[in-house]
């Protein structure tokens, strides 16, 4: 497709014989990574096999995402309009298949994820829910950005994105628990969590938020970088988490 005059590739995974519109699962890559490698390494093809969703997993320019603020890679030297290309992805996909606008939902890893936050800050109104796996918003949205459900998960021993922030960094990386209050901050949620455990992976959440909306935070104690597939390894795989998460939401018009 071509966005900004510029030709822009993704990829839709799609089920055969749908009788009913499905939910729109938009999953970006992480720096380095492709649409087709992320697709399969994160799990979530097995929505469509089973007719719960459709997927797609656009390409990054050379790998990478604008996501702002000098992020990153050769997308964000070159300043790619990804925020624009990702919006009209939602919009050519749901011509092309039975897509329930309602449940649009935005996965992101890593660079991926950067760019899912700056993504739903500037068209929040496009998803029903955010989920993301090391990353964090560069900054909060704008004031009066209108709240959308998100989960972060992150690792603790996560090198790439350390869990307490690397405010020298280029950009500057704020701490999970700084992130996370952003992201409460804009739903309006109530200030106490109810906090649970799912094998080695904490989980908080706040619930009751602004719009029926809610924020969740999983982090996976010991884990790093790596997308977690939940083998041997006493947590969750983050593909399940997330879709439990994902789908219990519906877009800001439709609740």
């Amino acid at each position: 497709m071509s966005v900004e005059g510029a030709q822009r590739t993704y990829r839709s995974i799609v089920p055969l014989h749908v009788l009913n519109r499905l939910p729109l699962l938009v999953v970006l890559h992480g720096r380095g990574q492709s649409g087709s490698f992320i697709a399969s390494q994160t799990g979530f093809v097995g929505l469509v096999e089973q007719r719960r969703a459709i997927l797609v997993a656009p390409d990054g320019e050379q790998r990478s995402w604008n996501a702002g603020h000098g992020c990153c890679g050769v997308a964000g030297v070159r300043r790619i309009p990804d925020v624009p290309f990702v919006a009209a992805i939602v919009a050519d996909a749901a011509r092309r298949w039975p897509v329930d606008t309602g449940r649009v939902y935005l996965v992101g890893y890593s660079n991926g994820g950067k760019l899912a936050y700056s993504e739903v800050c500037a068209h929040p109104k496009l998803f029903a829910a955010v989920a993301t796996y090391g990353a964090v918003p560069l900054s909060p949205c704008n004031p009066g950005t209108i709240p959308v459900s998100f989960l972060l998960a992150a690792g603790s021993a996560d090198p790439v994105l350390p869990f307490h922030g690397k405010p020298g960094g280029k950009p500057p990386l704020p701490s999970v628990p700084q992130a996370l209050a952003w992201l409460r901050a804009q739903d309006g949620c109530p200030a106490k969590a109810q906090t649970a455990r799912d094998g080695s992976a904490v989980v908080e959440q706040w619930a009751r938020c602004a719009g029926a909306t809610e924020v969740e935070s999983v982090v996976y104690s010991g884990q790093g970088h790596a997308w977690p597939a939940g083998t041997g390894t006493g947590s969750p795989a983050a593909a399940t988490v997330m879709w439990a998460f994902l789908s219990r939401h519906d877009a800001p018009a439709v609740r």
